[in-house]
């Protein structure tokens, strides 16, 4: 009885296809080479702000607002790359941890300079591992 089920099953079978990745974006838009080798490249640009947070809840909202006014001023509709740079640590899970906390470090900073009506899509958040580092920062930088 099983073998008869069997057979009509594996014909059936035959002419499917497992949905994966592929099946959804058979040839998905690749970055231009530029931004890849510059995401890996340490940055050229001098920070428009840096903060530490070697505290828990660094106060730097009036220094950030002060300096995005500023730059806005002298050109209006500036981009603003918001960097995650946290330390390398040995341990995967650390590592892993310290990346989690970067970004919502990174999102922390966006959401104030959103609070003064920079819309989100002039704005780009990323996050890079420097074993230079000893605690995480946060560059914000314009282009």
């Amino acid at each position: 009885m099983i073998a008869r089920l069997a057979l009509p099953a594996a014909l059936l079978l035959a002419g499917c296809t497992l949905v994966d990745q592929r099946t959804f974006a058979p040839e998905p838009d690749l970055p231009a080479p530029t931004q890849v080798a510059g995401a890996a490249l340490p940055e050229k640009r001098d920070a428009l702000v840096t903060i530490r947070f070697d505290t828990a809840s660094p106060a730097y909202a009036d220094a950030l607002n002060e300096a995005v006014g500023a730059a806005e001023t002298r050109q209006p509709n500036l981009e603003y790359d918001i960097v995650a740079e946290v330390p390398q640590v040995k341990d995967a899970q650390a590592q892993t941890a310290q990346l989690a906390a970067g970004q919502e470090n990174a999102a922390d900073v966006m959401r104030t300079i959103m609070d003064r009506g920079i819309p989100d899509s002039r704005i780009r958040l990323f996050a890079r591992v420097d074993p230079k580092l000893g605690v995480r920062e946060v560059r914000v930088y314009v282009r």
